[in-house]
């Protein structure tokens, strides 16, 4: 027999399969807790949606036990502690207890080697960790706000722990009366929130980036910001507002931590969008809540609350000006581009508040009124232009009409008797 021969023999021979591995029995935890139905078949009713299970996990690597045995309803079998069963966790145990793998590096790496592993120490510097650490049950514990079964990632956006939904976990705790009145704190919190600039941002507008409860006071090592420190928690995200307000510290030597800073004029929760009429000596003004008459400072919130209204005023009349002369047909399109600036000047002005330098302030006014008074020129040019065109253009009707008079007398007087 050939060698080519053979070969086509060999190839056209059935190739016999590996031996395929036994296939792993499922849980007798999954098995068991559904078959029992009930209050007992709610954990295994959100594997599929709990982000652990989603990760290859089950019950076991939380709770220990065997979990190929059981399968004939032999309970100890399945609950054996030689094979590290563990009862329910405590209330108090569980931050511990979840730890055992968020807390060690070599474990979380197999599932993201960028995650974090340092939330049982930071949640051991919270209000609520210290409580729990002194034997305080009642206190928030990892469960609270992630669930105990079917717990999804905080991207998900069904998740308790989602910006959409954290604000709605934490009043879970913080507008219960009875909870909160044994600490002595108040629970008007959440309801405050929601009238803020901050929650229409993030549920009307579906900002994600607006912020929620833990945004201010922290996630795991959450704690209330204290007065030296609204400044930089404001500032946080609001950076030019607050390097300004720490500038002014420095350069007039001024403790501003007595005024409770941000909090004085725009509040915590309820945080309100600012308007114009907060600056000045209005009925809307934050200035004179700290500054009354007798002091320079109301005189100085005076002079800035009128600098910035004439400017708004201005910028309003500038723009209706060359609205007009834009439907009348001029082309002011540059002009009204220009006037930008002027608003950039609005907002800077408004920035500068926080600078407590009138002179500052009063320079960015003074550079938005140049350009208004720009625009309402602009305006005005268009107008005297508008005006110069359709007196021009009447003369030339004048004109073009008495020619054509002209002419039809001059045709009638050629086609006259002869």
């Amino acid at each position: 027999m050939n060698a080519s021969l053979l070969v086509l023999l060999l190839a056209a021979a059935p190739v016999a399969e590996p031996p395929k591995p036994a296939p792993t029995p499922p849980s007798s935890c999954l098995q068991c807790h559904a078959e029992l139905g009930g209050e007992a078949a709610e954990p295994v009713a959100h594997m599929g949606d709990d982000v652990h299970g989603q990760k290859g996990l089950s019950c076991h690597d939380c709770h220990g036990g065997n979990p190929a045995a059981g399968h004939d309803g032999d309970l100890d079998a399945a609950h054996d502690a030689a094979k590290g069963w563990r009862e329910r966790p405590t209330r108090l145990q569980i931050p511990q207890f979840c730890a055992r793998c968020h807390a060690d590096a070599d474990y979380m790496k197999r599932f993201n080697p960028h995650t974090r592993i340092d939330q049982l120490s930071e949640y051991r510097t919270s209000v609520h960790g210290k409580r729990n650490a002194a034997g305080d049950a009642r206190t928030a514990v990892c469960v609270d706000c992630h669930g105990v079964h079917g717990i999804r990632a905080v991207s998900d956006a069904r998740s308790s722990v989602h910006p959409a939904r954290l604000a709605d976990t934490c009043a879970r705790c913080h507008t219960d009366a009875k909870l909160m009145g044994a600490y002595g704190l108040a629970t008007v919190q959440y309801a405050a929130y929601k009238t803020s600039v901050h929650a229409d941002a993030l549920y009307e507008k579906g900002d994600l980036g607006a912020p929620t409860c833990n945004d201010c006071h922290g996630s795991h090592g959450a704690v209330p910001p204290g007065v030296g420190s609204v400044a930089n928690v404001c500032g946080s995200c609001h950076g030019r507002e607050a390097t300004l307000f720490r500038e002014t510290e420095e350069k007039k030597g001024l403790d501003l931590d007595v005024c409770i800073q941000c909090m004085v004029c725009h509040d915590n929760h309820a945080v309100k969008a600012p308007t114009p009429d907060m600056l000045g000596v209005g009925p809307q003004s934050t200035c004179t809540g700290c500054h009354p008459p007798e002091v320079p400072q109301y005189a100085a919130a005076e002079r800035m609350g009128a600098g910035l209204q004439r400017l708004r005023a201005g910028l309003d009349e500038a723009r209706g000006v060359l609205a007009r002369a834009e439907r009348a047909g001029m082309e002011v399109g540059e002009d009204q581009f220009a006037l930008q600036k002027a608003q950039d000047q609005v907002v800077e002005a408004r920035v500068l508040v926080h600078s407590f330098d009138e002179e500052r302030f009063q320079a960015a006014v003074g550079e938005g009124l140049a350009v208004v008074e720009g625009g309402r020129a602009a305006g005005r040019r268009a107008f005297r232009e508008l005006r110069e065109r359709r007196i021009g253009l009447g003369v030339s009707l004048i004109v073009i009409v008495a020619v054509i008079a002209g002419l039809a007398l001059k045709v009638r007087e050629i086609e006259g008797p002869r």
